[in-house]
């Protein structure tokens, strides 16, 4: 029974995969960019670096992930195992409603037998490393304008207050049922321990290192493709501001791949020096190039994959 049900899952998994491969097809076509000026003899080395690279970060995010399923379950998963699942349910983040490439993921608890509860708590701790390591990036690098903007903007005032009263409203909520929480926690208490704690703080900082360079990326459209000249500070809030504009966009509900969200965050950042018609477009831009990416990394693993099985 149970070996039919993942047949099923499987059969399922393949046809969404086959949706968003739809979906990005549509969404190439659908882009206001002129390919054949985008892709002209000085741009290929530039586009060539950016796709590359995005690729290889697709494929090394399942790294981390890796290690928090580990985490969680206390089983050694291959990397080789999971990749192909990670690639794929990457791929689904394009098929309309954002939640398939992440329930996706639990295509490695069908695989490996897992507990589909642990592999969904190890994506939710991915996701949430992945928000904070872009929330100390942007703390760090652009302090002056996150506080600025809290000062100055009304919006800014009704979401601090907003989170406070959110804030107020948990601590009670922890309150109420501390011994619950008490009591669950101590079930859980293999993730506070030096073993797992070490694990997390990889993760962390794996995601830094990994978000400053998909900003470098972004520079790199920024200054050899669009052909735009950056001063040292302008270079460094931007190159910030990418980050930020992409925790903006995704803590943002009700903005599809934070449309809109994104531009107006660094043209904010930019203080108007670069001007919004030249922002959109480098964004535009930059989710063509990663759309790509994205492709070009489950292409390679499935290349990969059928390879192995020649082998056998």
């Amino acid at each position: 029974m149970k070996k039919q049900v993942n047949k099923y899952l499987k059969i399922i998994g393949n046809v969404v995969t086959i949706i968003a491969v739809v979906f990005i097809l549509r969404k190439l076509m659908r882009n206001d960019v002129d390919y054949q000026s985008l892709f002209k003899t000085k741009n290929i080395l530039s586009i060539s670096i950016v796709v590359i690279v995005q690729s290889i970060i697709v494929i090394t995010n399942a790294f981390p992930w890796k290690t928090l399923v580990e985490m969680m379950t206390n089983i050694p998963i291959p990397f080789s195992e999971t990749i192909p699942v990670y690639v794929k349910s990457n791929l689904m983040k394009y098929v309309p409603g954002n939640v398939f490439q992440f329930v996706g993921r639990n295509e490695l608890a069908i695989k490996k037998d897992l507990p589909h509860i642990k592999v969904a708590t190890a994506t939710f701790l991915d996701i949430l490393m992945t928000v904070i390591a872009a929330s100390l990036i942007s703390i760090i690098f652009l302090f002056n304008f996150i506080w600025s903007s809290i000062q100055e903007n009304a919006w800014a005032h009704l979401l601090s207050l907003g989170i406070l009263i959110l804030v107020i409203i948990i601590a009670i909520i922890l309150f109420i049922f501390r011994k619950k929480i008490l009591s669950l926690i101590k079930k859980q208490d293999y993730l506070f321990t030096k073993k797992s704690l070490k694990k997390i703080f990889i993760c962390l900082f794996y995601y830094v290192v990994i978000l400053m360079v998909s900003s470098l990326m972004y520079m790199l459209v920024i200054m050899f493709i669009l052909d735009i000249p950056l001063t040292p500070s302008l270079f460094i809030n931007l190159f910030s501001a990418n980050t930020l504009a992409w925790l903006v966009g995704f803590i943002t509900p009700g903005a599809p791949a934070g449309i809109g969200i994104k531009e107006a965050v660094m043209v904010g950042v930019t203080g108007g020096l670069i001007n919004t018609s030249t922002i959109t477009f480098s964004m535009v831009i930059m989710r063509v190039l990663l759309t790509i990416a994205d492709v070009l990394a489950f292409g390679f693993v499935k290349f990969y994959e059928y390879g192995k099985k020649i082998n056998r």
